[in-house]
């Protein structure tokens, strides 16, 4: 953690502002168009797994169904480039808090990895939608295992910020009162 100690605590607090509602502007976007997926939603795709289940989903999906997913991924795109500094530098200024440093030193590049996983899921996702006459099941099952790292990796850095660093902050504005 030696270098990324290193990175004053306003350049983090910058980041993570300017990233934090570039992330909030993108989900909003991207709630949108889940809505034109519905009774199905983006994430469900995600974890399709079976050609089976991917099929039920396009059926009900039709034309219009098909494009707000491909419109989902590629907002998802920019997304990932968003909630990845926004997650990870939170999880840095958490960090600093002196508890499980080691842990936040480590979950720090997490989101980066995460973001990384939802790129080859996306791609996957895309491909299918391509093949969606017949779906490939290892496309599916590559993309769920993706979505499924990818989702762990966030919950982790988001559980560390929650349980190690508000706690932290909390303290640190009574101790201010």
């Amino acid at each position: 953690m030696v270098g990324l100690a290193s990175i004053p605590r306003r350049t983090l607090l910058v980041v993570a502002v300017i990233s934090g509602v570039l992330t909030l502007v993108l989900a909003l976007k991207l709630r949108a168009i889940d809505q034109h997926l519905k009774p199905y939603s983006i994430v469900e795709y995600e974890f399709a797994w079976s050609a089976e289940c991917a099929t039920k989903m396009f059926m009900k999906w039709d034309k219009d169904g098909m494009e707000a997913a491909r419109d989902s991924l590629r907002y998802d795109f920019p997304f990932l480039l968003a909630y990845s500094p926004f997650v990870s530098a939170l999880v840095l200024l958490a960090a600093r808090t002196r508890k499980l440093t080691a842990l936040g030193a480590g979950l720090t590049v997490a989101p980066f990895a995460a973001a990384f996983l939802d790129v080859l899921e996306n791609v996957a996702l895309c491909r299918v939608l391509d093949l969606s006459q017949a779906p490939p099941e290892r496309l599916l099952q590559f993309a769920a295992l993706m979505a499924g790292v990818k989702f762990l990796l966030l919950i982790a850095s988001v559980l560390y910020v929650l349980f190690v660093g508000l706690p932290a902050l909390v303290t640190r504005l009574r101790a201010r009162g």
